[in-house]
């Protein structure tokens, strides 16, 4: 017997975005019922990555499909920029694996920045704004500061009461839903999933 699982989720109400779902094992075939919209989609992984049949149509598409997502670890988002201003703003992926709010308490490590001033790694920032792919802080990196060169780890230390936050290893064996298949504003959308590995 395949490992199985069926869920639902609300598609935001402030637009259409990809969107990680984890199942705990590698996908082997997939169909999504959009509840809302009426429209139907599938996939197996002999088909392309990012690929989809629509089943309610009959059409085949090739990309902003399903597409086969496996972390070995993930214990914070991965940086890709860090901004000098008045309030560093952190770009980063995976932030929606994670619950950063305002009034959290972070740190950036492992950066590596040109060192010609003071490093960009911050211990105990707080933060100020969070949307899809940043994170603000209220640090002032505007002058003296290094320039981002590559990498690094953002980690969220308390949250805004000033509660430790556990660090835990949040990586997803699952799917990534591409804007095609995931439904637009407020869709409620039903999946069910079947795994490559049997159960015994």
């Amino acid at each position: 017997m395949a490992q199985m699982k069926v869920g639902t989720y609300t598609n935001p109400s402030s637009g259409t975005a990809a969107t990680n779902i984890d199942f705990g094992f590698t996908v082997d075939s997939i169909t999504v019922y959009n509840q809302t919209a009426g429209s139907i989609f599938s996939w197996n992984s002999s088909m392309a990555d990012a690929s989809y049949f629509t089943v309610t149509s009959g059409a085949y598409t090739s990309s902003n499909g399903f597409t086969p997502l496996s972390q070995n670890a993930l214990f914070g988002p991965a940086i890709s920029d860090v901004s000098n201003a008045a309030s560093a703003v952190i770009t980063a992926s995976n932030l929606d694996q994670f619950s950063f709010a305002v009034g959290d308490t972070v740190n950036i490590v492992g950066v590596a920045d040109d060192l010609t001033g003071t490093t960009l790694n911050l211990t105990g920032a707080t933060v100020s704004a969070v949307d899809a792919t940043t994170v603000t802080v209220s640090t002032n990196t505007s002058s003296g500061y290094s320039t981002y060169v590559s990498g690094g780890t953002l980690v969220r230390v308390s949250d805004s009461s000033g509660d430790p936050v556990a660090t835990d290893n949040v990586a997803i064996r699952g799917l990534t839903f591409g804007t095609g298949v995931v439904g637009t504003d407020s869709d409620v959308v039903t999946y069910v999933a079947f795994g490559q590995e049997s159960v015994v």
